[in-house]
């Protein structure tokens, strides 16, 4: 067995085989381009050349990268040729590249066109197809990595807008195969819980490959057939899936999606408020011109003395008789429904108008009431108080601390044995 010194022996041992391979010491690949970066301080090119199951490590260096007579993308499929070896410092299997021709778009981007092409002849983007949000969601579904930042993120843009909210997450992956088939399951199940009103499909940025599940046929049809609204925060603010075309609302970033999903607590409550403030002034108007229009029927010397409007009729009826005969009786009695059906339907406009109002405002008040701490406690919820204030995070308390637990019925007393703060 050889010993070696050191690390960096060992990687310069392996390298120097490599490079005195004829075979590898001078080759040309065929391969699609993926995670590209070019530095503007250095003009050095670094991506990886990957096919169906396999990929490598690239490096042009700026002398060579300059000569390059197009613009290289991710997705693109070009010939590289090149030498390969060990970048010792890391111990990393790469390919340093002299030179560099476009072959034609890559296998990835291809089949994301052909996709999107079949979907949107069959009307899967189609604007008029897309549902409003709600404003006030009873509980918000997301579909997304357990364990991964973008969930924590959500939360905490959620929290941070307004805390009276409900959250069920579907863990699914969000990378690989396995993640359309993840994702599909969590819309389905989430679509059968009767008190979600809206769902978040979210997952952090990632190359062409790692966010190519969200390019599924099959999933952008789940989506359009859902009959929640879907919100899509996949990637970052560049990255564009069928995913994105086909969900009702598309959002750069999932912390962007948790903003537009809920509004501000304080910005809903001016709001519920202002319009109640025109509720009351409009059905005040409303009221005080009906009063006056009925103030002048009243005035009306028909309805003040019924006496009197029947004796003019009475007389207006017997000059008629005597020029038309019985035409005149037959007109004494349509006025008389006509009148009648003037007051009742004087009678039931007015009820309606009042009836419609009480009916809205009383709606106003319940949405006010579900966003009150009181209602949030119902649900199983408490809040901890520290003298005389309430806290929020595990970081405002010590082990030994005093505190109380406010629960719906009452409180109690506590106090911290162990404090665990969690980062992220």
């Amino acid at each position: 067995m050889y010993r070696f010194g050191s690390v960096t022996e060992l990687n310069e041992y392996a390298n120097n085989l490599i490079e005195e391979d004829a075979n590898l010491s001078s080759l040309s690949v065929t391969g699609e381009i993926s995670g590209l970066k070019v530095y503007q301080s250095s003009g050095h090119c670094y991506f990886s050349l990957k096919d169906d199951r396999s990929q490598i490590s690239c490096a042009m260096f700026q002398s060579y990268f300059s000569r390059v007579n197009f613009n290289p993308e991710d997705g693109m499929k070009v010939r590289i040729t090149g030498s390969a070896g060990i970048y010792s410092n890391a111990g990393r299997y790469q390919l340093i590249v002299y030179s560099m021709t476009e072959e034609g778009k890559g296998d990835i981007a291809e089949k994301v066109k052909e996709i999107y092409s079949r979907l949107n002849a069959d009307g899967i983007f189609d604007p008029d197809h897309k549902k409003p949000l709600p404003v006030l969601p009873r509980r918000i579904g997301v579909i997304s990595s357990a364990g991964g930042a973008v969930i924590h993120d959500i939360i905490n843009t959620l929290n941070r807008r307004n805390p009276n909210y409900d959250l069920l997450l579907y863990p699914a992956s969000v990378q690989g195969e396995n993640c359309p088939a993840d994702v599909i399951r969590g819309i389905k199940t989430l679509s059968g819980i009767k008190d979600i009103d809206v769902i978040i499909i979210a997952r952090g940025g990632g190359s062409a490959e790692d966010l190519f599940g969200f390019n599924s046929e099959e999933l952008a049809r789940t989506i359009y057939d859902s009959d929640i609204p879907i919100i899509s925060a996949v990637g970052h603010e560049t990255d564009y899936t069928i995913c994105d075309h086909a969900a009702d609302l598309r959002a750069p970033t999932p912390t962007a999606a948790a903003e537009l999903v809920l509004g501000r607590f304080d910005d809903l409550k001016n709001s519920i408020m202002n319009l109640s403030m025109l509720l009351n002034a409009n059905m005040s108007s409303y009221t005080s011109r009906k009063r006056k229009e009925l103030d002048t029927l009243k005035q009306n010397r028909a309805l003040m003395s019924p006496a009197f409007y029947a004796k003019n009729q009475s007389a207006r009826v017997g000059e008629l008789k005597r020029k038309l005969s019985g035409y005149g009786l037959k007109m004494i009695s349509d006025e008389t429904i006509r009148l009648n059906n003037l007051k009742s339907d004087l009678k039931s406009n007015t009820d309606k108008v009042i009836t419609d109002n009480k009916y809205m405002l009383s709606s106003l008040i319940d949405s006010i009431d579900l966003l009150g701490p009181s209602n949030v406690l119902k649900r199983g919820y408490s809040y901890v108080n520290k003298n005389g204030k309430t806290i929020s995070s595990a970081a405002d308390v010590n082990e030994g601390d005093e505190v109380r637990i406010f629960f719906r019925d009452g409180s109690a007393g506590a106090v911290i044995k162990e404090r665990i703060v969690e980062n992220g």
